[in-house]
């Protein structure tokens, strides 16, 4: 399935990068400029122009947007199953206090 979805990425819309691609899969991973420029070696200020060129590319305005453009279209493979995950606020809820 991941390769699937990296070909899916590469042929939607435009023509993304690799380094597209990365930033592309870091926002639909829920992670900030910040955490996807430390990932990646990258400044803050370049993960902001890639993310703007993202946003044109997949005629987008902002970064819900674009994370809900991505889940639509599956252009990022599924992360049930894999390690690290974020806590939704309806997990938060059902756990004891």
């Amino acid at each position: 399935m991941q390769a699937m979805a990296e070909d899916t990425i590469t042929t939607h819309k435009e023509h993304l990068t690799p380094r597209e691609r990365d930033v592309l899969r870091c926002v639909a991973a829920g992670r900030t400029n910040r955490e996807i420029a430390n990932t990646l070696g990258l400044s803050e200020q370049s993960v902001k122009n890639v993310l703007s060129t993202v946003y044109l590319k997949c005629g987008v305005r902002n970064r819900l947007e674009l994370a809900v453009y991505v889940h639509r279209h599956r252009l990022v493979a599924d992360r049930q199953g894999q390690g690290h995950r974020r806590t939704n606020i309806t997990e938060m809820k059902k756990k004891p206090r």
